[in-house]
């Protein structure tokens, strides 16, 4: 018994070895060879929700940013909300591509309590997986407290008004606020006016408009009153502070003074226009004009509300008696135009004084002109005057340009300057001359105007001779003119160096004729001497004294 017991347990060790070593080799036989996982994932998705809160549920803006940045197209891609009601296709984003869309959504009350909004988006398989790739992908969204706030303003169309003027008064409310308002009610002394209005979304303007026939000063102070449904249809209300709306006083005068009485002919005059303002509004657009020789003063001058002063300074050159007024001309804010003219003023005028006494003629070179240019003019400067005039400045009337400029002008002289002045068209044109007398003063000639007319057969101007009046350069090596004239010139002061090579040999012919003339005249007066000796000794002899011996004293 004992043998056969250990021949048992033998046994059995032998079958427990052979056993424990043929588990590892058959475990090594079967073990499969490693993989890599299927490549599912290749898009990056992501999305936003504007508002990022509400009060309720509401409707808001979600905007989705789609990326695939592995070597493979996404194929079939849908988007789905999350409880598979809505779905919609896509089509294919292609490897490296991206895409980014809006989608209005629909928020309810379930994702406002989690807090989140989920959207699924799903595409093929990739790389030879037959199974759909599912994305899952949420955005937060917050329930936000009730805020209703509203912008209440208010705008006039005029400040001030005259009786039975229409003013316009214009209110603007503007939901500032995260949730809509109902019930709008606009209310405003002026006109006894009500305005009324629905709904108001978040982020939208109404405008009221109330027009009022002012009869006499009347007070503005609206009032807005609206409910909120977020709030249980609580009332709110909203206010602007009184504003007036006053008739206008529209008080504006003029006055004119001139700096003397009494001036001399030729003499400037200083006119003073002073513009007073006692009303209550401004005024705009202030023109002034002369009315007794016309033209235009001044214009664009503002003036604002209460008392203002406005000065203005013109020269005017004495002539003769004068006699200066002008007009003043604005718009008011209640939008009338007032006018006012000031009181004439009167000057006398005194003969001109010793010195400088100056006249200005002109007179076109070419009444008719074929076509626009710079046509050329005389302008004669006459002084009469025992004295001369300095810092004279010759101006064409119209537009003002200064055509020459005279350090002095002589006196009992006439001075002579051509000027070119452009014409467009037909007109007259007229020049001055602003010089300083003996005394200091400041004195202005006039001219009578010119009229220069452009016609067909007119004079055609002559292009270069105006040049450089014009600005323009002339290069008179390239012109023929110059070198016509440079030739004339040559020729003339050789027939001149000849003309005087003939007289200089006839003088010194007749030269050399007269000395040889008075060489044979003194030839004969020695002959004579020399022949008539003895009667010229006896002549001294006879007029000696008497008395007297030769040799004795």
């Amino acid at each position: 018994m004992r043998r056969f017991a250990a021949l048992l347990a033998a046994l059995a060790l032998a079958l427990l070895c052979a056993g424990g070593f043929a588990m590892p080799m058959a475990r090594a036989e079967e073990a499969p060879q490693p993989t890599l996982p299927p490549l599912r994932h290749i898009l990056d998705i992501s999305f936003s929700v504007s508002p990022a809160e509400l009060v309720e549920p509401g409707e808001a803006t979600l905007t989705f940013t789609i990326t695939n940045a592995s070597e493979y197209d996404a194929e079939n891609v849908y988007i789905s909300s999350s409880d598979g009601l809505h779905t919609e296709p896509l089509g294919q984003i292609e490897a490296g591509g991206s895409r980014v869309f809006s989608r209005a959504h629909d928020v309810t009350e379930a994702e406002l309590e989690n807090g989140r909004i989920t959207y699924v988006f799903s595409h093929d398989g990739v790389a030879g997986d037959p199974d759909t790739v599912n994305y899952s992908v949420d955005c937060p969204i917050e329930r936000a407290i009730a805020r209703a706030e509203v912008e209440f303003t208010r705008q006039f169309s005029a400040r001030y008004a005259r009786p039975g003027d229409v003013v316009t008064i214009t209110y603007r409310a503007r939901n500032t606020g995260n949730v809509p308002i109902e019930n709008l009610r606009v209310d405003d002394a002026p006109g006894e006016y009500a305005g009324r209005a629905d709904r108001l979304e978040v982020g939208a303007s109404r405008l009221f408009t109330n027009r009022v026939t002012i009869d006499d000063a009347v007070v503005s102070a609206p009032r807005l009153r609206y409910t909120v449904p977020a709030e249980n249809g609580e009332e709110y209300e909203a206010t602007l502070s009184e504003a007036r709306i006053l008739l206008a006083d529209e008080q504006l005068t003029a006055t004119l003074t001139l700096d003397r009485e009494t001036a001399r002919v030729g003499e400037t005059v200083t006119a003073t226009l002073t513009i007073m303002s006692l009303g209550n509004v401004a005024f705009h657009d202030v023109a002034v004009y002369d009315e007794s020789y016309g033209g235009l003063i001044a214009d664009s001058l503002e003036m604002g509300a209460g008392t203002q002063t406005l000065t203005l300074e013109c020269e005017y050159p004495v002539r003769g008696d004068a006699s200066y007024q002008l007009r003043v001309r604005a718009l008011s804010s209640s939008g009338a135009t007032i006018e006012t003219l000031t009181e004439p003023v009167s000057l006398r005028a005194l003969p001109a004084a010793d010195g400088a006494d100056i006249s200005l003629y002109a007179e076109a070179v070419y009444p008719q002109i074929a076509a626009a240019g710079d046509a050329p003019v005389d302008v004669y400067i006459v002084n009469e005057g025992g004295e001369s005039a300095r810092d004279a400045v010759l101006v064409e009337t119209a537009t003002g340009a200064e055509l020459h400029t005279f350090s002095f002008l002589a006196g009992q002289f006439t001075t002579h300057r051509r000027v070119y002045v452009p014409v467009s068209q037909t007109g007259e044109y007229a020049f001055s001359l602003r010089y300083t007398g003996a005394a200091g003063l400041a004195r202005t000639a006039e001219s009578l105007p010119v009229r220069i007319e452009i016609a067909r057969g007119g004079q055609p101007l002559d292009a270069e001779e105006s040049a450089p009046f014009s600005g323009q350069s002339v290069k008179l090596s390239e012109d023929p003119t110059f070198l016509f004239m440079l030739g004339g010139a040559a020729v003339a002061l050789v027939a001149l160096a000849a003309a005087l090579l003939i007289t200089s040999r006839k003088q010194r012919r007749r030269q050399k004729e007269k000395m040889a003339q008075l060489r044979r005249q003194r030839q004969e007066e020695l002959g004579k001497t020399n022949r008539f000796t003895p009667v010229r000794a006896a002549q001294r002899k006879a007029e000696k004294p008497k008395g007297e011996k030769d040799g004795q004293p």
